[in-house]
């Protein structure tokens, strides 16, 4: 294995998959605990104010992502297999957050293990923004389910995104 300094443009890419990838988690994040909040805490429509839930939300946002994921787990919110596709991405993101030790730093200066290293994070990312596709679609299912409109719902995440613009 031949071994050299990594690019300045290999490193330009190097941060903006690791930016990408810190990005996408932490929506992942905002959706697992949206779930909760809404699947375990709240459950039944109007069952707490509008206050209270915000209160649980942001009491939920501030869990780290493995204590979250056993919290659903607990709670049996979801499928096994959403559960354990959850399980498995947390290995991934303590790799990705934690393990910032001296091989992965080594894997910089060969080109085979720097370009699998890139992929590995690319992948993770694929990964995240799948999940919280699917997250968000548990939420609508659930949220649905509870006899509130498709329309309302929509109506309401357009105005939002409206004001989030400045519009």
């Amino acid at each position: 294995m031949e071994r050299r300094q990594i690019s300045s443009e290999e490193l330009g890419v190097l941060y903006q998959l690791l930016g990408e990838g810190v990005w996408y988690l932490q929506n992942l994040e905002d959706a697992l605990h949206s779930c909760i909040t809404v699947k375990r805490d709240i459950r039944i429509r109007g069952s707490v104010s509008l206050e209270k839930g915000m209160k649980i939300l942001a009491k939920n946002r501030a869990q780290v992502l493995g204590k979250s994921i056993k919290d659903a787990k607990e709670a049996g919110i979801f499928n096994q297999s959403l559960q354990d596709r959850l399980e498995e991405f947390k290995e991934e993101r303590n790799w990705l957050i934690h393990r910032k030790d001296k091989k992965k730093r080594e894997d910089l200066y060969v080109d085979e293990t720097r370009f699998a290293l890139m992929e590995r994070i690319k992948k993770f990312s694929e990964e995240a923004l799948q999940l919280q596709s699917i997250l968000c679609q548990e939420l609508e299912d659930f949220v649905f389910s509870q006899d509130i409109s498709k329309e309302s719902v929509y109506r309401q995440a357009q105005q939002k995104i409206k004001e989030l613009k400045g519009d």
